[in-house]
Order: C-alpha cells, then structure tokens, then sequence
C-alpha cells in the first residue's frame, strides 16, 4: 500500500517532535542556582554567571543579573532544553551548567534619606515597579538623597541529600559590594509576598499575577 504524501509529513512531523525539546517557556532562565550549589560543593570548575531572556516568539539574548540585554534577539544555536524545562549549555569558562526559569516579581523599596524631616521624622525616598525573578535577578533603587541598595531573589532548593527546607530568599546588597549580602530574608517557596525591614531600606516583592 502506497503512503500518502499528507501522512508521510504527518509521520515526519510526529518523529521530529519525538527528538526536538519543546519550545521554551517565554521569560528569563539563569543558573545562578547550578553555580551557587557547584561553590557550595567545592567543584574544581566553576560556571561563570549566565543569563538569557526568550521571547514569545522563540528568539533568545543574553542578559545580565538585572535584565539588561547582552545582546541582540537570536533564533539559532539556543542551548539545549532538558525534559524538565531547564537549558543546559556551556558558560563563557568552558563549563557545563544548568539555567533554570525564573518566576517573576514585582517589587518596591523605599531608602531612608540622609536628612529627617523638618519635625524630626525619617524621610523616605520611594521607587516601585521593580522588575526582577527567583533565579538570582536583581533591581536597584537610588536617589541622589539616600544611600543606593539592590535587591536579589532566589528559589533555594538544595540537592540531596541536604535536611535543609526549600526557600524563597530576599537578599539586599550594597551597590558597590554586589557579591556580599548585606542581610536577608527568606519565606515559604510558594509564597506570594516577602519582605524586609533594615531602618535604612524597606521593601517587599509580590508574585506576578498573585492575588494581592
């Protein structure tokens, strides 16, 4: 019996999607988790920080900790997708990694300015609409009266065989010391709000989409 030509790419159509990934979720894929834990765990090699932010048509770019674009849209040569929605691919010092998909966040911050109030009060410089995720992201507030600061958000979840509970972690850090926390502050992995208090700096993120 003879195939028909429309079942023949029927058949083609079906083996392709047996061996190609599926397409990547639109949003912003770090491995911030994969190079943190490979510190933690004393590997040889470490990955350097990558990023890369994929758009709903499929085109993707890299990008840095705060979402700044690294360069232009590409269609071709993405790394490949595991089963589990991930991209593996090599980071810029050679070394095999892992980039996982951000869940996003919108934030605010609010610095305490250097001068009270005329009635002695602590005035506060506001910013809101911050846009970060849970993999490493990160998004600064600054004003020419108050001391700068960076928020980053993690989703911790640490490898077996580890005792230690999945958490959603918020990090401040000071502009000019990026790599060291200056404090922390951590919630439920599935929670919708956290926040943090330090009396200089005060803010809180909120799921995307979450009811308030």
């Amino acid at each position: 019996m003879t195939t028909s030509r429309p079942a023949l790419l029927a058949i083609a159509t079906l083996l392709l999607g047996a061996t190609s990934p599926p397409p990547l979720a639109t949003g912003s894929y770090t491995n911030e988790e994969d190079r943190y834990f490979a510190g933690e765990r004393g590997a040889v090699a470490v990955p350097d920080w990558m990023g890369v932010e994929v758009n709903g048509t499929g085109e993707w770019r890299a990008v840095d900790a705060f979402g700044k674009p690294l360069g232009e849209w590409q269609r071709t040569a993405l790394p490949m997708q595991t089963a589990e929605g991930r991209i593996t691919a090599t980071a810029a010092n050679g070394v095999a990694t892992e980039l996982r998909r951000g869940t996003p966040f919108r934030c605010w911050l609010s610095l305490r300015r250097f001068a009270a109030r005329p009635d002695g009060t602590a005035d506060w410089a506001f910013q809101g609409g911050l846009k970060l995720h849970d993999q490493g992201g990160r998004a600064a507030a600054s004003d020419a009266s108050a001391p700068g600061a960076v928020i980053r958000l993690r989703q911790v979840i640490w490898p077996a065989p580890s005792t230690n509970k999945p958490s959603l972690v918020l990090y401040v850090h000071k502009p000019e010391e990026p790599d060291k926390a200056v404090s922390y502050a951590w919630a439920d992995p599935g929670a919708n709000l956290i926040g943090i208090n330090l009396r200089w700096v005060q803010g809180s993120c909120s799921r995307e989409g979450a009811n308030p």
